[in-house]
């Protein structure tokens, strides 16, 4: 391994914390691919994963005393870690194309008429009912691919929550189901050591890009957020049908 590869997992990451602390998502969205180029994509999926367990924990611990945005979305978090754990024992059976055109139709649906399916209460039952659907569905592909922002990201986003309730709403859910992945990679014996040691040396990068995009977040204003939260969302599905359907 080159001072090359070091200087992309370096920049691919720290570009990658500053997306997460800004918008509470994006770590692996933006990571994977860099790395995948450098080390392969399985091994990339599996580096991200300690990059994401440590900064999802300093978001988590930065709001735990709004914890009480989660109420109601048990159901989905429940689901979301199914999910994972299907997706960690499909990780190389999956029909990434046929999966790329489901989360693209779901994405389309919730940005497009997401206010009008949940209605206006957020604990509606059509809320209880979809919210599980989407968290299983962003579970497997958490598990996959560790990039669940499209699915995940688009059920809170119709929820309409402020950023900072945003952030700690899909930071938890992230960091739920990181820590099933985390385990299920171990049981499959994918944490080599040369492995762990990237992902260690790519907290450095992250976690301090991460604390950038913490302190804009507070001075970002909420409707400029929202907007954030549609173009990250969009270049979500871009990114998948890209991988699914691109050149090889």
């Amino acid at each position: 391994m080159g001072a090359l590869d070091l200087l992309i997992l370096v920049a691919g990451l720290a570009f990658a914390g500053f997306a997460k602390g800004l918008t509470g998502m994006g770590l692996p969205l933006v990571a994977t691919p860099i790395l995948a180029g450098v080390f392969g994509p399985r091994a990339a999926v599996v580096i991200v994963t300690i990059p994401i367990l440590a900064s999802n924990t300093i978001l988590v611990l930065q709001g735990f005393r709004r914890l009480d945005v989660l109420r109601g979305t048990v159901p989905v978090i429940v689901a979301c870690v199914i999910g994972t754990i299907i997706g960690v024992n499909l990780l190389a059976q999956l029909d990434q194309r046929t999966f790329a055109l489901l989360i693209t139709v779901m994405v389309a649906l919730f940005l497009l008429r997401g206010d009008r399916l949940l209605g206006d209460d957020p604990a509606a039952r059509r809320a209880r009912i979809i919210g599980p659907l989407f968290g299983l569905v962003g579970g497997v592909m958490l598990g996959t691919t560790s990039i669940g922002s499209p699915v995940i990201g688009s059920y809170f986003h119709a929820r309409r929550l402020p950023p900072r309730d945003y952030v700690i709403a899909v930071a938890t859910v992230f960091q739920i189901s990181a820590i099933t992945q985390l385990i299920g990679f171990s049981l499959l014996g994918l944490y080599t050591p040369e492995i762990v040691a990237l992902g260690l040396f790519g907290l450095v990068p992250t976690l301090l890009a991460l604390m950038a995009g913490v302190f804009l977040r507070g001075r970002v204003d909420p409707q400029l957020f929202r907007r954030l939260i549609v173009a990250l969302l969009v270049v979500s599905v871009a990114n998948l049908l890209w991988r699914s359907f691109g050149p090889v």
